[in-house]
């Protein structure tokens, strides 16, 4: 990723984002105060506009947010934060499973941050759903698993061609998986994602 990418990937996005708040204000009486279900695109869409600043400034910048380490319950309670509004976005019930995650501390908030972006690049294929995340951990790593036929975002595969989409969440995306070194497998009906314990522990 160069600079130019970056540009045009944060000028296409929030190009979308503007688009999106004059959706609101078409769908909108302007003699009358906003109902609850434009209030709540509203909201939505100034939330998306927050993350797209967030991942334009790490891209550019380097800027992450300060890591740490969270119980499951933690951990899950943000994780679930970050994926309801998804899907009602999208209209999929997620559903995030403990598969082995309980008792051990997971890495926080980047890669809950990370979680979420994925699961919102493979939502439209996944939709209606619903859509099983499910959490793991081990003495050797980290691993998630969305159960789904949904193939994985063209921005991940090890040489991604010129014509994959280059917006700011699959640049993100690819550019903080590589950073934390988050490896991938996809089998029939599954995605896997790893994140090795060493590999946390070095970048700790």
């Amino acid at each position: 990723m160069d600079s130019e990418d970056l540009w045009r990937a944060a000028l296409h996005d929030f190009n979308n984002l503007m688009a999106g708040l004059q959706g609101v204000l078409d769908l909108s009486d302007p003699a009358l105060p906003f109902d609850s279900r434009n209030h709540g695109r509203l909201g939505t869409i100034l939330d998306d506009g927050k993350s797209l600043i967030a991942m334009a400034r790490a891209l550019a910048l380097g800027r992450l947010p300060e890591g740490g380490m969270a119980s499951w319950r933690e951990w899950e309670g943000g994780l679930r934060e970050r994926l309801d509004p998804l899907a009602s976005l999208f209209g999929c019930p997620i559903d995030l499973a403990d598969a082995g995650a309980a008792g051990a501390p997971w890495p926080a908030p980047l890669l809950q941050d990370w979680a979420a972006v994925f699961t919102r690049q493979i939502l439209p294929w996944a939709a209606p759903g619903p859509l099983r995340l499910e959490a793991e951990a081990s003495p050797e790593a980290w691993v998630l698993r969305w159960i789904t036929d949904a193939p994985l975002p063209p921005v991940l595969r090890p040489e991604p061609s010129p014509d994959t989409p280059r917006n700011l969440p699959s640049l993100w995306l690819r550019a903080m998986g590589l950073q934390m070194g988050i490896t991938f497998e996809q089998t029939p009906g599954c995605l896997h994602a790893r994140l090795d314990r060493l590999v946390q522990g070095r970048q700790g």
